[in-house]
């Protein structure tokens, strides 16, 4: 059933941080943003024969506000990258509807390996993560309107959210993971390199 992974690891997520995460403006900013997007996901919103998920532009909106807090020549790489893995999806759906046999591999699978990849590639830190959703999103619209033909279509389909949910939690899940790989290390070289003798050194002599 489409949108079932969405909802089910959305309120999950909505969960986890408003019960087990640190009462920070970022808790509160992130649950009400997983809320909001769980409420507006089935929403939709129509312009001549194109029909709009107000969750998808909920979503794109707050990416946008996130990732604009940079400075603006911080800004040409993500974008480039988002560029990137747009055209990656729209590739592979196009490929897909081509030859759907690549489908019994795994849906999600086959959607997700090479957007997933080259995010992690091309980037790193939190915001590898909002640039892949920015470029699914992008994908997706261009997706819709290739396939639309002058016939009815929806942008962000509980289809498409599925995939952004896995996309979403695999991306943070290796952010997190790096980090706690990264501080163990500290720790362990902490724990196994002596401190440098050479300070005491020259205070007897001095």
């Amino acid at each position: 059933m489409d949108g079932f992974y969405f909802y089910w690891l959305g309120w999950i997520v909505f969960g986890l941080m408003t019960f087990f995460m640190p009462k920070t403006i970022f808790r509160a900013i992130g649950s009400v943003i997983v809320l909001a997007l769980l409420l507006f996901v089935p929403l939709t919103w129509t312009y001549a024969h194109y029909s709009f998920s107000v969750g998808f532009v909920f979503l794109l909106v707050c990416c946008y506000a996130a990732i604009g807090q940079r400075a603006m020549k911080q800004l040409i790489y993500p974008l480039f990258v988002s560029i990137v893995i747009a055209a990656v999806y729209f590739g592979v759906q196009a490929f897909i509807r081509m030859d759907p046999v690549v489908l019994l591999v795994g849906p999600y699978v086959v959607q997700l390996i090479l957007p997933v990849c080259v995010a992690l590639l091309l980037l790193r830190g939190y915001k590898r993560s909002i640039v892949l959703v920015i470029g699914m999103m992008h994908g997706e619209v261009f997706v819709q309107i290739q396939q639309s033909q002058g016939m009815p279509v929806l942008i962000g389909s509980l289809a498409f959210w599925d995939l952004v949910a896995f996309s979403f939690i695999f991306s943070v899940s290796i952010t997190w993971i790096t980090v706690v790989i990264q501080q163990l290390e500290k720790r362990t070289v902490r724990r196994h390199i002596p401190p440098s003798s050479i300070g005491n050194r020259i205070d007897k002599h001095a």
